[in-house]
C-alpha cells in the first residue's frame, strides 16, 4: 500500500465472527494496540500516549497517540473487517506531521493484517475505502 490518506480499508476473510475477532484482538496486542470490545461487530484499537501526544504532537515518537475503529460484519462464510481511521487521524494532535504519521502507521497495519490473513489462506479481498 502506498502513503495515501484513505479513510480505511475493508478485508473480507473466511472464517466466523468469534474467530476473526480473536484472531484481530490477537494481532494487535502483539503490535502494542490495546483492544476494547465495544458492542457486538465493533472493536476500538489504540496505542499510545495522548498526554505525550498533547504535549509534543507529532514529535512524540514511537508513544504517539493514534486510535481507530473497527468494524465486523459476518457473511455466509466470511467476514468483513472494516479497519478505519479517516483522512483526518492525527491532525488534532499533530497538525500536517501527525496525520502523515498517522496515516502511515494505519497504512502499514493494514498492510500488516492483509498479509497475516493472506498468508494462513483466509484473506478473500482487500479494498481501500
Amino acid at each position: 500500500m502506498t502513503l495515501q490518506f484513505p479513510g480505511g480499508v475493508a478485508l473480507t476473510v473466511r472464517g466466523d465472527l468469534r474467530s476473526v475477532w480473536t484472531a484481530l484482538e490477537q494481532f494487535f496486542l502483539r503490535r502494542g494496540w490495546s483492544v476494547h470490545e465495544r458492542g457486538p461487530g465493533r472493536i476500538d484499537v489504540e496505542r499510545g500516549s495522548r498526554r505525550r501526544s498533547v504535549f509534543l504532537g507529532a514529535f512524540a515518537g514511537a508513544k504517539f497517540h493514534l486510535s481507530a475503529p473497527i468494524e465486523l460484519r459476518e457473511g455466509p462464510g466470511v467476514t468483513e473487517i472494516r479497519y478505519l481511521w479517516g483522512e483526518s487521524a492525527g491532525r488534532a494532535l499533530g497538525g500536517a506531521s501527525g496525520r502523515a504519521r498517522a496515516a502511515r502507521v494505519h497504512l502499514e497495519t493494514a498492510g500488516a493484517l492483509e498479509q497475516q490473513f493472506g498468508s494462513d489462506g483466509r484473506l478473500v479481498e482487500a479494498r481501500r475505502l
